[in-house]
Parts: C-alpha cells; structure tokens; sequence
C-alpha cells in the first residue's frame, strides 16, 4: 500500500511530498508535520497562513486532525463522519429551508443539494466552522460517503473557506474533485513509475 501526503500552497507550485510503502505510518504525526512545513513556506514569502489549504482525505474520523489545523490558522476542508452534526438546531434550521445551490453531476446524473451553515461546531466546546451539507437521493442502504435518514444520504464538509467568495459548490468541487490536485498526483506516478 502507497499513501502520500502533499503539501500544497494555493499560491505557488513549490510542494514537499513524502511516499512510504508501509500500511503502518502515523498519520497524526505526519498531518503535524505537514503543517510545520506549510508555515514553513508560508513565512518566508509573506504568504498568510490562510493562504494554505489543508485538505484532509482519509483523516475525518474524529476531531483531532480539523482541530490541529485550525489551531494552526490554516486554510481547513475535510469530509466528516460526525454526523451528529445534523441533530444540531442550527443546521436542523437551514436544512429545513430551501438549498444554496443545486449540483448535477454531468457525467453520473446525480444532483446534489447543497446547503450552507454558517457557523457550526466541531466540538461541543468549539470552534466554530463552516459546515456545507450536500444532500442526494439514496441508492444504497450503506452509502460510500456521508450517512443516510430517512432515504436521503447527507455529506457533510468542514472548511474555514470565507464566505461568499467561496459557495458551497466550490467546496464541493475542491473536495470531490481533487480540485486540480489530480494532476499533479498523475504527473508524480509518472516521475516515480508508480506500483499501482
């Protein structure tokens, strides 16, 4: 097994990228370190700490990653599992009105509704995040992605992205869609002949 972790400034190209070949690896550690090495770069140019994008895949089971990069004043966006988020009044509220934006997928025909929280926490205790909801019709009994009631699967995705210059649609894109990061990890499978 193959993971990576790719540092990424959203302003510039530089990026520090670390391979291991072990299923045993400290993603904890290495989320730390990733972050030392974004404020690293970011110093030097003058760059604001909110300039760096973390995205977070494969670290959202719990609340110590998220809570590691905003103690960091990074730039957050992470799929989360914590779907007691949804019982909360406010995002009860804003689900019970009309969508933000609706989002058809071109090629699989799925649309999605999008809401925007505002203001949610990650802990009880704080802090306070912005939460986009994504909402589809449920095809399957256990979904690959966000959790089910009542038929419908909500996908929910923690970002300190401002508001509106960032819709919930963007955040989707970026997230789903790798948000052009796809190519760079192509470019790098090419450079290291890539086992998979």
């Amino acid at each position: 097994m193959r993971t990576r972790t790719v540092v990424r400034s959203v302003t510039f190209a530089s990026a520090s990228r670390h391979v291991w070949r072990s299923s045993q690896w400290d993603s904890r550690g290495e989320l730390q370190r990733a972050i030392k090495v974004s404020r690293s770069y970011a110093i030097p140019f003058g760059l604001s700490l909110a300039s760096i994008l973390v995205r977070l895949d494969g670290l959202y089971g719990d609340a110590a990653p998220p809570l590691d990069v905003l103690s960091a004043n990074l730039t957050l966006l992470v799929r989360s599992r914590a779907s007691h988020l949804l019982d909360l009044d406010v995002v009860k509220r804003r689900l019970a009105h009309a969508p933000d934006h609706v989002s058809p997928h071109a090629e699989s025909g799925m649309t999605r509704l999008l809401y925007d929280c505002a203001s949610a926490p990650v802990t009880p205790a704080g802090p306070n995040v912005r939460l986009a909801v994504a909402t589809h019709a449920g095809t399957s009994p256990d979904p690959a992605g966000g959790v089910e009631r009542d038929g419908i699967v909500y996908e929910l995705f923690l970002s300190t992205f401002p508001s509106p210059a960032f819709t919930t649609s963007d955040i989707l894109e970026l997230y789903l869609h790798r948000g052009s990061f796809e190519t760079v990890l192509a470019d790098e499978d090419k450079e290291q002949d890539a086992d998979r």
